[in-house]
């Protein structure tokens, strides 16, 4: 059958319209909104910790408005899952899953085991049965550690310097935290009975952040993770870590 000129445009424009493009996902997204979960260190304020810097210059660097609210760990899953927001900050490979587009990692995550001077320091999983494990409630840990049943966990501690206050006064014979969130917990709590190994891990994880599997959500992990490449290429990305790090 033949068809005539002006119907095979006419089909021609139409399928131009209905197919999506980044322009035009860049058109009907408006400010990238971000749940943030509350962390020392690493996300403070909507403004302030290094996870939040990092993601604001990688936006200015993309031309994006940017919206971070804070939220409980448990709150800032939940509107991200929901659909909520279109980005959710931050989020480990100890979580759970959850159907997203990821950024580059933004960190490897090493957690160590804090205990009170004069204590043998824990280097493996092992060495940590019998004893009574400080974590804080809000954290994802990894089945390899919390799956042992010969370790007595506790979730008691809400944040990392509540972690640090009960094992310097003998609540816990160790707390696992990650380094720099746990070495700014013992200058706040302004004890100094508290050691660990930094050359023994107890664990590593990589940490995310994620965006909806929507075409906002590709649009913006396009846009911030060629940001992030970036800022890696000319050294911000190293900078802020710096800036911000405990000792920095």
């Amino acid at each position: 059958m033949k068809i005539d000129m002006p119907l095979r445009l006419a089909a021609t424009i139409m399928m131009a319209v209905m197919l999506p493009s980044p322009s035009h996902a860049d058109a009907n997204c408006g400010p990238m909104e971000v749940a943030a979960a509350e962390i020392p260190y690493f996300v403070e304020s909507p403004e302030k910790g290094q996870f939040v810097e990092l993601l604001r210059a990688a936006a200015e660097r993309a031309e994006i408005d940017l919206e971070i609210k804070l939220y409980p760990k448990k709150r800032a899953l939940g509107l991200f899952q929901i659909s909520v927001v279109d980005v959710l900050m931050p989020h480990s490979s100890a979580g759970v899953d959850v159907p997203s587009l990821k950024s580059v990692p933004i960190l490897n995550k090493r957690d160590f085991v804090f205990v009170r001077k004069g204590t043998p320091i824990p280097t493996t999983v092992k060495e940590l049965e019998g004893r009574r494990i400080g974590l804080t409630s809000q954290y994802a840990y990894p089945k390899s550690l919390i799956g042992n049943e010969n370790i007595e966990f506790s979730r008691a501690p809400n944040s990392d310097l509540e972690s640090v206050k009960m094992l310097s006064i003998g609540r816990f014979d160790g707390s696992i935290i990650e380094e720099r969130s746990g070495l700014k917990a013992i200058s706040e709590a302004g004890v100094s009975n508290i050691v660990y190994d930094k050359n023994h891990p107890i664990n590593e994880l990589n940490v995310w952040i994620l965006f909806s599997n929507t075409p906002c959500g590709l649009f913006y992990q396009e846009k911030i993770n060629a940001a992030f490449q970036a800022m890696i290429a000319d050294g911000e990305w190293d900078t802020i870590k710096k800036l911000t790090a405990p000792n920095g």
